[in-house]
């Protein structure tokens, strides 16, 4: 034990030399710590504390939940240390005299085990609430108001599922599954799969916690919503220009008001119908004479205005001006907080379903140019807002073609009509892409075809070094790759007397260079490059959850 060390220090050891240095060594000791380490701590402790017999030192291994006191005597006490919110009160176990220290590790996991049983699903969810809104209020630029309350609902339906009064510790894979078959009979595959990600995170946040270290959830296959629900269709609902002009003359000739101006200015800027709604006055470069409209970035105070965070910028046209001034004329106090406020209240701005219920009413019959089965997102009578923000995109992209027909915009057209939409059918979200400095990439946002629609999309846009391929050094091994084993191999094998001719070979090559073609690289490590996007799809959300 400990105190058989302890009696072989002689006191003309204890100087103020040997004292500072042992603290050093003592210092230095860190966790896990074992019964031999026990000794050898206890040992320098008794040289320490020699002529301070009334002090202690103290050491934790937080993973075996305990706390380690060491007296001038050669005594080692072991404590509980459990953390304030798991509701257990800290305890004496014992000291070296009865106990080793790993009868004492032990020791605090049974009395961890026995207070922490009888925590309800109710209270583990309500603790995971109170984490989020904590989130919120210190870091809202990383988790928005409006988001935690999406997260709650989500875990409140969680939790009516499996049951309030339901012990958390006694959910097993088997429950999980089974609760998550109910669930399917009763809701939507897509809204299922929502509440499947947050029961990760649930699962994540109480691990250690409140449930003992174990983790039921990590036993459940990722894909077991999508493999039990048909894979979504894409929408083929739209309009076209014969419709949008009627909805404008419809707008224009009806009676002035708030919800007009909201939904002229949301239909020129293609601007989500949220950033509508809560756009300020500040963010209004000059009220007299309007020019430029500036959404702010987030601080660390203050969450950003868009979706990507990042300050965005419009210049307004005639049209966008004509709006903002025919609101500022029917509300010409320059002192509230919003441009389109609520009638009744004029410090709250109006709602999402007010702006979106304006819209449509005004819209012309059948606006949305589809059959019934080809709609089915954000409401079975069609997506007005979103409608909008698609027209505009594509068609200013296509006037803009007509009108420039440069190497930006075809830039832009491949990223709007493949890479986007390769992205979106795997539920990945395009949020930065990286590209040289070529100018069909690179300009100023106001007069630049390409930035002006990675701005549209809310996209960041990293630019390699220059002179350095390296930082690009994939697409430059894919330059050398397609050149080795495609051009040079098929122009050997057949004469071609059309670009479309060859184009349709090369789409064939690249189907088998993406889902066939093992690459050993660093990245793909033996994998295809479809593998390795799906398991990096996996990671990514292991670390997006780890953070709630």
């Amino acid at each position: 034990m400990a105190t058989s060390v302890l009696n072989s220090v002689k006191p003309c050891e204890v100087t103020i030399k040997s004292r500072d240095l042992c603290m050093a060594e003592f210092n230095a000791f860190k966790p896990p710590y074992n019964d031999e380490s026990m000794e050898e701590l206890a040992s320098l402790a008794t040289i320490i504390l020699a002529q301070e017999k009334g002090r202690r030192l103290s050491k934790y291994q937080l993973k075996d939940q305990i706390r380690i006191v060491f007296q001038h005597d050669g005594i080692i006490k072991f404590f509980t240390h459990f953390k304030k919110e798991h509701g257990i009160k800290n305890t004496k176990i014992g000291d070296s005299n009865v106990m080793s220290f790993s009868a004492a590790k032990l020791r605090a996991t049974e009395i961890y085990k026995k207070n922490t049983s009888d925590y309800t699903f109710e209270f583990v969810v309500s603790k995971q609430i109170e984490n989020l809104q904590s989130i919120n209020k210190h870091s809202p630029s990383k988790l928005a108001e409006t988001t935690v309350t999406t997260y709650t609902s989500y875990l409140n339906a969680i939790q009516n599922a499996f049951g309030k009064n339901t012990l958390f510790q006694t959910i097993t894979p088997e429950i999980i599954e089974t609760t998550l078959d109910q669930l399917l009979t009763e809701k939507s595959g897509p809204h299922v799969a929502k509440q499947f990600e947050q029961m990760k995170k649930l699962w994540v946040f109480a691990k250690n916690k409140y449930n003992n270290g174990t983790n039921p959830f990590l036993e459940v296959d990722n894909n077991y919503i999508s493999s039990r629900t048909a894979k979504p269709i894409p929408c083929k609902a739209y309009t076209d220009i014969s419709l949008i002009s009627q909805l404008y003359i419809n707008l224009k000739t009806a009676k002035n008001n708030t919800l007009i101006n909201a939904v002229l200015l949301m239909m020129f800027t293609g601007l989500r119908p949220i950033n509508i709604c809560n756009l300020r006055l500040s963010y209004i470069d000059d009220l007299d004479n309007p020019k430029f409209l500036t959404f702010p970035e987030t601080t660390h105070t203050a969450r950003g205005a868009m979706k990507n965070q990042k300050e965005f910028k419009i210049q307004l046209t005639s049209e966008m001006k004509k709006a903002i001034q025919q609101e500022l004329k029917l509300n010409p106090d320059k002192n509230r907080t919003y441009l389109f406020c609520k009638v009744k209240d004029d410090s709250k701005p109006i709602s999402k379903e007010s702006l979106n219920r304006a819209l449509k009413y005004h819209a012309p019959k059948d606006m949305v140019v589809a059959s019934r089965d080809n709609i089915n997102i954000k409401g079975s009578a069609g997506a007005y807002p979103t409608l909008l923000r698609s027209f505009l995109k594509s068609h200013m992209k296509e006037v803009l073609t007509k009108k420039i027909g440069s190497s930006t915009i075809a830039a832009a057209d491949i990223l709007n009509d493949k890479v986007l939409p390769y992205f979106e059918q795997y539920e990945l979200p395009m949020l930065r892409i990286l590209t040289d400095r070529g100018t069909e990439y690179c300009g100023k946002v106001e007069h630049h075809d390409y930035q002006l629609y990675l701005a549209i999309n809310d996209i960041d846009h990293t630019k390699t070094k220059a002179m350095s391929p390296q930082t690009n050094g994939i697409c430059e091994r894919f330059h050398k790759t397609i050149l080795n084993e495609f051009y040079q191999v098929t122009f050997r094998k057949k004469l071609y007397s059309s670009l479309k001719e060859l184009q349709k070979d090369l789409d064939e090559w690249m189907i088998y260079y993406n889902n066939d073609r093992t690459h050993q690289g660093k990245i793909c490590c033996g994998r295809t490059p479809l593998e390795t996007l799906l398991d990096g799809k996996l990671i990514w959300a292991e670390k997006n959850l780890a953070q709630i």
